[in-house]
């Protein structure tokens, strides 16, 4: 590694630089027609999981720019690419761990936060139905692919969104509609009995019906409560069970969190295990704190709180490490916390309604999607640009020393993809991964923000 980073023109020659990473993440050199053949069926539906993945940006998008129906309807699209990338990765064998986790991301931006952004307004009490909606969706993603013993059975967060971007159009955006619908589809995804799952509701005809049956509806105004039909269709059996305390909400509460009767030491070993998790959740909402920031223009805020997760995201792997408590359940949860924080949160201390500026948010998230993709998927070649948390921190200390100066942002943050997309832009060696450097260049940066007098200091 030295041997490259000693080499004149590092960073900016074909063969160092980001080119040839880039390659590296596509296609090799002198690729043969049966290799861009074999690339294409391996990929296609990775392609489809970045489209909804895009989908999902461009309604956080046009929510934040008051375009309301058009958000409902990338919601849908990005619905549309989701069912659809299932099923070419099967018809093509094209199964991956690094597809399951492109999806993961694309679903989580798409039927997480976008979906819970058509909720939102300036009232405290929606945005924490927003903030407890993407929870739940959160919880839903974490749980459904971790490995935990009790495979969870709650409602898809697709169909959920599905619902509710379809609910938001035919209802003219009835609030007082979505919010009922939005806390039953919390309830419906956080329990593993609520949704039932058997052989007729999983079946293909099935799910064919109800989709031909939504379609129309979307398309028939004269009909306005039509989402009650995805309801009554998906969820038969969900009054009685609701009613139910034997298999509703706090039983499964229990099984997600402690068993019944449990003793000091069960309850000591599931504070072992959990302390890091607790710091993931509370980085993800501190993400989540920021976007909703940046959506009613504190934008002050909205970067502070993307420095109280970075610091969150510092100390949840430090504890993790240290108390022996690292799972596969917990980098998951990390992986999700980081994509909001650093990924969609720091994003959208760019935004402005120009285009390019909107243009320039989706790059950066797409950049932070590609880098959680690689660094934890397996790739043969490890992913080695700059960690997202570090241009995350980079971009709002910058955000706040300038007074949010958006030229300086902007060249940043062009320099900031950069440097994730690259394998070769941030030298990783014995120096920057020191850790008396980093104590070093997090006790500067910390004394830097407090110093107003000297507002170039990023």
């Amino acid at each position: 590694m030295k041997s490259v980073l000693n080499s004149p023109g590092f960073g900016i020659t074909g063969s160092s630089g980001l080119f040839q990473c880039t390659n590296k993440l596509f296609l090799s050199d002198g690729a043969t027609g049966l290799q861009i053949k074999e690339f294409a069926r391996k990929n296609a539906a990775n392609a489809l999981s970045v489209g909804n993945m895009v989908m999902g940006m461009a309604s956080i998008l046009s929510s934040l720019n008051g375009h309301h129906h058009a958000a409902c309807w990338l919601v849908l699209i990005g619905y549309l690419l989701d069912l659809a990338d299932g099923a070419v990765a099967r018809r093509l064998g094209a199964c991956s761990a690094l597809g399951a986790k492109l999806d993961d991301f694309a679903d989580f931006t798409t039927f997480g936060i976008a979906t819970a952004l058509l909720l939102r307004t300036t009232d405290l009490l929606d945005n924490i139905l927003c903030m407890c909606y993407v929870l739940s969706v959160f919880v839903r993603l974490c749980f459904f692919s971790s490995g935990i013993p009790f495979v969870y059975r709650g409602l898809p967060c697709i169909y959920s969104s599905a619902i509710l971007a379809s609910a938001s159009m035919l209802s003219g955006r009835n609030l007082a509609m979505l919010r009922v619908i939005a806390v039953a589809m919390i309830l419906f995804m956080i329990s593993q009995n609520f949704y039932p799952h058997d052989r007729v509701l999983e079946s293909q005809a099935w799910k064919k019906a109800v989709f031909a049956g939504g379609v129309v509806m979307v398309f028939c105004s004269s009909f306005p409560p039509a989402c009650v039909y995805y309801l009554l269709c998906c969820e038969p059996e969900t009054i009685m069970i609701l009613l139910s305390p034997s298999s509703g909400l706090f039983q499964c509460t229990n099984k997600l969190f402690l068993s019944d009767g449990a003793t000091g030491l069960q309850i000591k070993e599931f504070a072992r295990k959990n302390a890091a998790n607790a710091l993931s959740v509370g980085n993800m909402v501190m993400g989540m704190a920021s976007i909703l920031s940046s959506i009613n223009g504190h934008h002050h805020a909205a970067c502070w709180l993307v420095l109280i997760g970075y610091l969150l995201d510092l100390a949840d792997g430090a504890v993790a490490r240290r108390l022996g408590a690292c799972s596969a359940l917990g980098a998951k949860l990390d992986d999700f916390a980081d994509f909001t924080t650093f990924g969609i949160a720091t994003s959208l201390l760019l935004r402005t309604t120009d285009l390019l500026d909107n243009i320039l948010c989706v790059c950066y998230v797409l950049s932070v999607f590609v880098r959680l993709c690689f660094f934890t998927s397996g790739i043969p070649f490890m992913y080695r640009g700059l960690p997202c948390i570090y241009s995350s921190a980079i971009l709002a200390s910058a955000s706040i020393l300038s007074g949010g100066n958006l030229a300086l942002l902007r060249v940043i943050a062009v320099a900031m993809i950069l440097f994730m997309i690259s394998q070769n832009f941030y030298p990783h060696d014995r120096v920057l991964e020191s850790q008396a450097w980093k104590k070093g260049v997090y006790a500067g940066g910390i004394v830097m923000v407090f110093c107003s007098s000297f507002p170039p200091a990023c």
